[in-house]
């Protein structure tokens, strides 16, 4: 059951339109993400949803109640902001306590509750330090409860991790999650972090332009785009343009300006000329210094232009004898061998005949069924 629903929600300033529209439904208990790049309208829908700005148009309804015009100190949803806004003049238990202290409650219940609060995010025995005695990630847990304390129907998170540095968000990441798990609220968080969206959603709202682009799943979203720009903003992917050539049983041809003729699965609709783009991710393809004999691939040669060394993988930009670039990703297994190949190698790239997805041109539908997979023969 819906616990949020945004219904055909507009917010504009001036000629600009930073929300167009917008409908969703966020279940309770969930870890929903809206992502996107800067100016999209995530966070103005986040605002609107906090109440710190209003729609022009829409309703944004909670447990059936529409929220448009009701204070923001009034809503059971609570804000975490990026710079955390907690108070330095204040213990960290004085700064969770003050909502409680707004709301009139007993001396007592607000002990008791900040203690829950501290032990929820793991900060137990930290109630008398001052904010510029904790770490970064120690003032996001004290953020985080504050918010919590009084136990909102709705969490709001407004990229509070996209100050730290890797390892940290790495840990906080995974902090974050858990503690959803234990308190049991709907958490919506806004990102325009693509791995992070990825790691920490149940559910994710591509947005551009200020509109929802593609809801669904994680995996799903990564392996199955429903437009271009998703399939481009979602990790890396190579994107190649053509014209269905041919089609057989289960397979089609693609003529691909620049790379040829690729062999691909056949998706739902396909006809002779439709025009669409393959979308190939580099951890799909693999390179060789030599042809390797399987049928059910396609080939092409080529050489190392560039490379990027990460430690546990390498990114290999080949260029075809084409002229098409592809970029590849290779795991760098091998003991006492950091990389397979140098930049002027000559290789062969490959992949399976199912390892790309296929978008018509301006597709806002999948293009075959998620999940549909060619059988290799």
């Amino acid at each position: 059951m819906a616990l949020l629903e945004i219904r055909d929600v507009s917010r504009r300033f001036g000629d600009f339109t930073a929300v167009d529209n917008i409908s969703l439904s966020i279940k309770a208990g969930e870890f929903f993400t809206l992502l996107g790049p800067s100016g999209c309208g995530k966070t103005t829908l986040l605002r609107m949803i906090a109440g710190f700005d209003l729609p022009d148009a829409g309703q944004i309804l909670l447990d059936g109640v529409d929220l448009v015009g009701i204070p923001p100190e009034q809503r059971p949803v609570c804000t975490v902001f990026q710079n955390y806004a907690l108070f330095p003049h204040m213990t960290v238990a004085a700064n969770i306590a003050f909502p409680l202290k707004m709301a009139k409650e007993s001396p007592a219940s607000i002990k008791a509750k900040v203690a829950e609060a501290l032990e929820d995010v793991r900060l137990t025995g930290f109630g008398a330090r001052y904010p510029h005695e904790l770490s970064g990630g120690q003032r996001q847990r004290v953020a985080v409860a504050r918010a919590l304390v009084s136990r909102p129907k709705l969490l709001l998170l407004d990229e509070p991790l996209s100050a730290m540095d890797a390892k940290l968000r790495e840990q906080m990441q995974i902090e974050l999650i858990n503690l959803q798990k234990e308190v049991g609220i709907t958490f919506v968080y806004v990102t325009h972090d693509q791995g992070e969206a990825l790691a920490l959603s149940h559910r994710i709202a591509v947005m551009n332009r200020g509109k929802v682009e593609q809801l669904d799943e994680p995996d799903r979203i990564y392996s199955y785009p429903t437009t271009r720009f998703v399939a481009d903003f979602i990790g890396t992917c190579n994107l190649f343009d053509g014209a269905i050539a041919s089609i057989a049983e289960k397979t089609m041809k693609l003529d691909v300006p620049g790379l040829g003729q690729v062999i691909t699965a056949l998706p739902q609709g396909a006809s002779v000329g439709r025009k669409g783009t393959l979308t190939l991710r580099p951890e799909k393809i693999s390179i060789s210094a030599q042809v390797q004999a399987y049928s059910a691939e396609n080939h092409f040669k080529g050489y190392v232009k560039e490379l990027l060394y990460l430690g546990d993988v390498t990114v290999y930009i080949v260029e075809t004898e084409g002229g098409t670039l592809i970029e590849a990703l290779l795991a760098n297994s091998a003991a006492g061998r950091a990389k397979f190949f140098e930049v002027g190698d000559t290789v062969d790239v490959a992949w399976t005949f199912d390892a790309g997805y296929f978008l018509y041109e301006s597709a806002q539908e999948p293009t075959q069924e998620p999940g549909q997979e060619l059988a290799h023969e």
